[in-house]
């Protein structure tokens, strides 16, 4: 979705409010995605955090999508926004879904982590990646540019090229489920802690299975094709039973943006303010808890961390000489 920058002033509010004396800002609004989501959820439940904790009036703001709000962050129409890693390397080095470079964004948080894979039915005969040579894979969404790169990487990780399979158009992760399900599509990706899932598994003669990675599929093999992604393992568990022994798969990060123009003092209030909190947080928000405290700052990040919140990491002794490298690379 493009986004009009003459259109961003008029679309967001300026919401007035006492300015506590240890912050410069006057109102905090946090883009997220549409109402229902998790980042919706996420983006509440910070915004209650930094009215309740700071004495700013603050609000989460839905959207169809981060290719809306991060421009906003931007030209300064908007204070924070959720993105995923993927996204925010898309829109801070500019992409089909951003033609300009989104160079003023930076980091606060790292919040959530999303771990991903392709689904199938468990007697499909696909085990990895590599088998799906010649199978129909619901993996171009246009929609989501992330997702699609995320999800051509999935299936070059068995050592195949995109006219080996049969990759098919679909409207988000719910369609790929319902196409799997209903026998319209060998494959489709998913976050495999989606509770759907679940209901999904019930509903199919022998139930799903997340696919492993590809034979090629090593961690830097990921990071190199897209950035923003890593490898990761779906631990077997029975309340989860379409993950079938200890599977290889993909996971990304979701970040909490703001722009290089909010001042130092504010950024390091804000990360300050979610460290502090972050036991609190996880037990109303269940997405929180795949991220440690320290967690939150990143050492691959995908777009630079601000100042202000490197101050704060340092003080805490979180920030490391890994955080430092990969910092130096913006």
């Amino acid at each position: 979705m493009k986004f009009s920058y003459l259109a961003a002033a008029s679309i967001f509010a300026v919401i007035g409010a006492q300015q506590p004396a240890q912050a410069e800002l006057n109102n905090i609004t946090i883009g997220t995605n549409p109402s229902g989501s998790s980042f919706f959820v996420i983006g509440s439940g910070f915004a209650k955090l930094f009215q309740e904790t700071l004495g700013i009036r603050s609000t989460a703001q839905p959207f169809a999508g981060s290719s809306v709000y991060l421009p906003a962050i931007e030209v300064g129409d908007m204070t924070l926004g959720l993105a995923s890693t993927v996204d925010s390397s898309l829109a801070y080095t500019g992409s089909s879904d951003y033609p300009q470079e989104l160079t003023r964004l930076r980091a606060i948080a790292s919040v959530w982590n999303i771990p991903y894979a392709f689904i199938t039915q468990a007697n499909s005969g696909i085990i990895t990646a590599d088998d799906l040579a010649g199978k129909r894979i619901m993996g171009d969404m246009p929609a989501s540019q992330a997702l699609t790169e995320i999800n051509k990487a999935i299936v070059q990780s068995g050592g195949l090229g995109l006219e080996e399979v049969d990759f098919m158009s679909s409207g988000g992760l719910m369609d790929g489920i319902s196409a799997v399900v209903e026998g319209r599509a060998d494959a489709a990706p998913v976050a495999t802690s989606m509770p759907v899932l679940l209901e999904s598994q019930a509903s199919v003669s022998g139930g799903l299975r997340i696919v492993a990675n590809g034979s090629q599929g090593s961690d830097e093999f990921f990071r190199t094709a897209v950035v923003g992604v890593g490898g990761n393992v779906a631990k077997e568990d029975p309340q989860r039973p379409f993950i079938i022994g200890d599977t290889d798969i993909v996971s990304y990060d979701t970040l909490l943006v703001a722009s290089s123009e909010m001042s130092e003092e504010d950024a390091y209030l804000l990360a300050k303010t979610l460290y502090e909190n972050w036991g609190k947080l996880q037990e109303s928000m269940g997405q929180l808890r795949s991220i440690d405290q320290n967690e939150i700052a990143l050492s691959s990040s995908s777009i630079p961390y601000h100042p202000g919140a490197i101050r704060f990491y340092k003080e805490v002794g979180v920030w490391t000489d890994a955080h430092e490298e990969n910092q130096s690379k913006f």
